[in-house]
């Protein structure tokens, strides 16, 4: 069920057809298991500061893995997409681009067993940072391992302690948390910094609405942004404008993964 889609549309009391700005929301890699009912007040005035911002209605779809927001975006089906900065990189070649990113980076390492002979590593989802920035890293230093993709970090935590695989990508928080915790692991590699969940709308929107929603986003006020935290593992706070600038080096890391192959 990894790629089910829930979509669920605002009530318009309307006789007359409103037009709706349709965006859609991936709130990262372990919130598979994260119910409609759970997601929707988290994240709904956030959709809505967006789409007012516009003079539009809100249509708002939750997605629950990266393929399925990638299956939608290849076919058009939003207006609008935050997501994972994987999905912008990917996003140049599907008629989308940036509009404004999360401005603190996403801090991600490779955790080893201490001292360990690593053979094989785990990573979260494919497509995923640590995933996209661990095989990159790991082909740089032309280490000769096997990688498993796993659903959450806490499987890639759990795989360690099994020691089906000696080493993961973790989040800076969880790996923080795991290497106080126990001095039975390590720091095997730091990765690259990444830009952090990003806000990408399709080229059809004209450059007047794209300005005013990148007015909208990066005004937002703090407490809609808490609100819908609660429903993402990683940090939001504030947002930024950024076109491209800073999405090369992950850009570079999903082509030399070949995520970008026919795209």
């Amino acid at each position: 069920m990894a790629g089910l889609v829930l979509a669920f549309t605002l009530p318009s009391f309307s006789l007359a057809a409103e037009p709706t700005l349709s965006i859609g929301i991936f709130p990262g890699t372990g919130t598979a298991d994260m119910l409609r009912a759970d997601f929707r007040p988290m994240a709904t005035p956030f959709a809505e500061e967006l789409a007012k911002a516009v003079g539009r209605k809100v249509q708002l779809t939750m997605y629950r893995s990266l393929k399925s927001t990638n299956r939608s975006m290849v076919k058009g089906r939003k207006d609008l997409y935050f997501a994972p900065p994987t999905v912008a990189v990917a996003a140049f070649n599907k008629g989308y681009s940036p509009i404004a990113r999360v401005e603190d980076f996403i801090k991600v390492v490779l955790v080893r067993r201490k001292g360990a002979t690593v053979t094989t590593v785990a990573l979260t989802e494919k497509q995923s940072v640590p995933d996209v920035l661990g095989r990159f890293v790991i082909k740089q230093n032309n280490e000769k391992v096997r990688v498993i993709n796993l659903k959450t970090q806490e499987d890639v935590i759990l795989a360690m302690k099994r020691n089906y695989a000696q080493a993961g990508g973790l989040g800076g928080k969880k790996a923080k948390a795991l290497l106080e915790a126990s001095d039975d692991y390590e720091v095997w590699y730091p990765l690259p910094q990444s830009p952090g969940f990003t806000l990408v709308a399709s080229n059809q929107l004209s450059e007047s609405d794209r300005s005013k929603l990148e007015q909208a986003i990066t005004s937002m006020d703090p407490k809609v942004v808490e609100k819908m935290q609660k429903a993402f593992v990683s940090k939001l706070g504030t947002f930024i404008a950024d076109k491209d600038a800073e999405f090369k080096i992950l850009h570079q890391a999903m082509d030399e993964a070949g995520y970008l192959k026919g795209q």
